[in-house]
């Protein structure tokens, strides 16, 4: 391949990208409805021709722009999972049982979370913005709605990992009450000013899920 045509696909690459990127923020912004070609062709300050060249059916532009923003949300969370899985493996399965075991491993646990958390707050407001919008508009097209199970699916199983640690029994309901949890903090304060935000509310709440989780009485 010539280097003429290297640069022009690297050039197109590079638009292809800068539509995708702008179609996530359209999303956040005006939710699934709102977006179209000349939305992200403004937001993206190109011409648009070329969102309808790169894209021709804007249904695809949402499903990819959606697809990337929740990959790159779900690869955030990964880090505090395998802090968190860590630190529980740290301790032989006797000393995890331990009450004392417990209310430290609680407060390190809560910590890892209640960090992430804010982090999100703070640095992934438009990916949680999307994720919110894409779980409550997926109807709109239907491919959506296999990528809202595959993400809820991947999101829960994390969180079951977390949970059978600690119940044997029905592992799934823990699961499931910490990331209804961990959803609704993120939730609450997504259009939060950074200034308002409370961080110990943050860790009290992951805190008492987490204690919850692990059998010990209220944290």
């Amino acid at each position: 391949m010539s280097s003429a045509n290297v640069t022009r696909r690297s050039k197109g690459e590079q638009t292809r990208q800068k539509i995708l990127e702008a179609a996530i923020e359209v999303i956040a912004q005006s939710g699934i409805k709102g977006t179209t070609h000349r939305a992200v062709a403004q937001q993206a300050n190109i011409q648009l021709s070329l969102t309808t060249y790169y894209f021709v059916d804007i249904k695809e532009l949402i499903t990819e722009a959606i697809t990337m923003s929740c990959e790159r949300y779900l690869a955030n969370g990964q880090d505090a999972l395998n802090e968190l899985i860590s630190a529980i493996t740290f301790y032989d399965a006797a000393t995890l049982r331990k009450a004392s075991t417990k209310q430290v491993l609680c407060e390190k646990l809560s910590q890892i979370i209640a960090g992430y958390v804010y982090d999100n707050i703070i640095n992934q407001r438009t990916s949680m913005a999307v994720q919110q919008v894409f779980l409550t508009e997926r109807l709109y097209i239907p491919k959506l709605k296999e990528l809202a199970q595959k993400h809820v699916e991947i999101t829960e199983e994390r969180f079951y990992k977390f949970c059978s640690f600690f119940n044997k029994i029905d592992p799934e309901i823990d699961a499931e009450l910490t990331m209804i949890v961990i959803t609704r903090i993120e939730s609450r304060y997504i259009n939060t000013p950074v200034e308002q935000i409370d961080k110990d509310l943050i860790l009290r709440l992951v805190r008492r899920q987490f204690g919850f989780v692990l059998g010990l009485k209220k944290q």
